[in-house]
């Protein structure tokens, strides 16, 4: 048999190449690829003391899925702008895990509030992955269409809030062992007569849990410490949050002072805002039901559905940060109208890097058009977020690590919205020459690795601009 099948493949190949060449088969589309990390960050990013990036970097829905081997254990960022948060935040994190195992901690802490600290912030801290389902990446941006907006994206926002609630915190990374919205909760069931819901946090043992958060102050000091060592108090990574979790504990019970601890060591503070993504300071100042309130009178400057503002800011998966850092892009940008178009996409957000993802988007815009920014129009098609300035530009932000040339993202840009002559796409980052020949080939004008820190440069290829940032 190896005999017979070597003979013949002299004659399939002759067969093949005796074909016209419109019949050769070819692929019409491009798959994701696994790509080496160098080709995708800057070489300070790879390694450094305490951390080494594995090489080899696969790609999951347009956004570049890295791991960071620390000396803490593996770390995973679902981006480049996460990998760059989670690089910074790895001064904190030594810091802590050095004040963590000292013998002044351990005195202080005693079991019993450490395996609490421990339980608790595992369920603030991942309550969105008790979800099944979620895509990879931010694949699903590119959808022919978003869900049924309006009724469809608020029950998508109160089922994924069950999902939460029957696991943890329903307003997911609160900074504390019980969310400090259980006041609303408790005014929207008083609002459903008959009914007799026993919250997470009605469960045995709870008491005990809600005495101890009012008495020790637990958010206050996570957000000290947080603030002292310059990270977001809401942060996604797991081994930082959890020893934050543990001295906020310790330092609100009075029995050790975690933050003169942490001045003790010196050099950390500050470095990770230096370096990561910026925040607003607010999200440290005050709590999450101040923040909340803060951002409702900010909302109202923008948006007109009141049950919207409501949901979003009540429901989700963006953390006081990310709805701080959403309604900062949105008086950036001063659009005219769109804002409840945006709230219904920011509802169906199911992961921290969807929520990023619109974020990104909306500052992706207030960049590119700068003083003409003000006075547009948000608008949804597709499953995606557009803008349409007052000038006549149609703006398509895509705030993706690596965008190839798939057939979602074919159907997608060929959905008849996108049939106009002045318009304009704004990628975050890198896309593969296919890609932007066939945005070329549609009319796009095509803006590069577009993120604020870079300044222009223009690119001409034939009677098309690509510009890059």
């Amino acid at each position: 048999m190896p005999i017979h099948r070597t003979a013949r493949m002299p004659v399939l190949c002759c067969a093949l190449l005796a074909l016209p060449a419109q019949a050769v088969p070819t692929q019409e589309y491009e798959i994701e690829p696994v790509l080496g990390a160098s080709s995708l960050v800057q070489p300070a990013l790879l390694s450094g003391p305490g951390f080494q990036v594995d090489p080899h970097v696969e790609i999951r829905g347009y956004m570049a899925r890295f791991t960071i081997d620390t000396r803490v254990g593996p770390i995973q960022a679902d981006s480049v702008e996460i990998l760059g948060d989670r690089i910074a935040e790895l001064p904190a994190l030594e810091a802590l895990d050095q004040l963590t195992r000292g013998q002044a901690f351990l005195d202080a802490a005693d079991d019993s509030v450490t395996k609490t600290a421990k339980g608790i912030g595992q369920v603030l801290r991942h309550p969105i992955k008790t979800l099944v389902g979620i895509p990879a990446g931010v694949a699903r941006y590119f959808g022919k269409r978003l869900s049924r907006i309006g009724h469809q994206a608020q029950a998508l926002s109160d089922r994924t809030a069950r999902e939460l609630g029957s696991a943890g915190n329903p307003y997911p990374r609160d900074d504390g062992p019980m969310t400090e919205a259980r006041e609303i909760d408790r005014e929207e069931s008083d609002g459903r007569s008959g009914t007799n819901k026993h919250r997470w946090y009605d469960r045995t043992g709870a008491e005990l849990e809600r005495e101890v958060k009012r008495q020790l102050k637990y958010g206050q000091v996570r957000r000290e410490l947080a603030e002292r060592l310059g990270i977001d108090p809401y942060t996604s990574n797991p081994h930082l949050s959890e020893r934050l979790d543990q001295l906020a504990w310790a330092g609100s019970g009075g029995r050790y002072a975690a933050t003169a601890a942490l001045g003790s060591i010196g050099g950390v503070g500050g470095i990770a805002l230096a370096q990561g993504s910026q925040l607003n300071e607010i999200v440290w100042k005050l709590d999450p039901d101040q923040v909340r309130e803060r951002n409702a009178q900010r909302l109202n400057r923008h948006c007109r559905d009141n049950l919207l503002m409501r949901q979003f800011l009540r429901r989700g998966t963006f953390t006081p940060s990310l709805q701080t850092a959403m309604i900062d892009a949105l008086d950036r940008l001063q659009p005219a109208a769109g804002c409840d178009a945006l709230l219904e996409l920011a509802m169906t957000a199911q992961s921290e890097l969807e929520a990023r993802y619109i974020v990104n988007a909306l500052g992706l815009i207030a960049h590119r058009l700068e003083a003409r920014a003000h006075g547009g129009t948000l608008v949804t098609i597709g499953a995606g977020l557009a803008y349409d300035s007052v000038d006549g530009e149609r703006v398509l932000p895509l705030p993706v690590d690596y965008l190839a040339w798939t057939d979602e993202v074919s159907r997608f840009l060929d959905n008849a919205a996108f049939a106009i002559e002045h318009k304009t796409v704004l990628l975050a980052g890198t896309a593969t020459m296919r890609s932007q020949q066939e945005l070329t080939g549609r009319g796009w004008n095509i803006v590069v690795d577009a993120r604020e820190r870079h300044t222009d440069r223009l690119v001409s290829r034939g009677d098309a601009v690509v510009e890059r940032r």
